[in-house]
């Protein structure tokens, strides 16, 4: 592996946690060649603090301990993203990650900051929440509001302006959203059905047969 860093004589690499469920960027650290051995042999998350120059493993403190799915390393092997499962708040704050605020524009990954956002009130309902009565109030009110939401999509396409259209289709995906975040469907299933209704539709050609006889 290509060292990264070197502090103290520590060879370090960034690593990026991110949710295996929604896609989210939850916090950064680095990690040395023994942090990334126990997260692999452990399946939990350890870092290297680079404050107190010690292998520190996610939530030895709290007990909030963070379990990884998968290590993933780029193609240089200096750098690395944990996949994780989050079971309670990653961040020190209190906050389901350390990436909170947008500073200019929205998020490319809409869905996946729109998910992260219900996820929260799932997490932590308020009672003034619309969200939070969505998710935890009668599942026909949430059921009957995504039919409600996408008659709307489809008669603002027919007889109403783009502006219309575009804010009824908003609609629609939030409270799609709410009811995935409830019966508990991550948008990684969503895009493995999606990959494999394509695989059915379009399968890979056939090898070329070989020139020589």
């Amino acid at each position: 592996m290509a060292v990264v860093l070197e502090e103290d004589g520590q060879e370090l690499y960034p690593v990026v946690v991110q949710d295996a469920a929604s896609g989210r960027v939850l916090m950064v650290a680095y990690a040395n060649r023994e942090a990334l051995e126990r997260t692999r042999r452990t399946g939990l998350a350890h870092f290297y603090s680079r404050s107190r120059k010690a292998l520190w493993m996610k939530g030895e403190t709290s007990g909030h301990r963070l379990p990884v799915e998968a290590v993933w390393a780029d193609c240089d092997q200096d750098s690395f993203i944990y996949r994780v499962r989050p079971q309670a708040p990653v961040c020190h704050r209190g906050t389901p990650g350390c990436f909170d605020e947008a500073i200019a524009s929205p998020p490319a990954d809409l869905l996946a900051y729109l998910r992260a956002r219900v996820e929260e009130r799932q997490d932590a309902p308020a009672a003034e929440s619309y969200t939070s009565r969505l998710l935890h109030g009668p599942l026909t009110r949430l059921v009957k509001k995504v039919v409600e939401e996408a008659g709307e999509v489809a008669i603002a396409a027919l007889a109403e302006g783009r502006e219309e259209q575009v804010w009824e289709a908003a609609d629609l995906l939030y409270h799609l959203s709410v009811l995935l975040v409830r019966e508990g469907i991550d948008l990684g299933s969503l895009g493995a059905e999606l990959s494999r209704r394509h695989a059915v539709r379009h399968p890979a050609a056939p090898d070329a047969p070989s020139a020589t006889p």
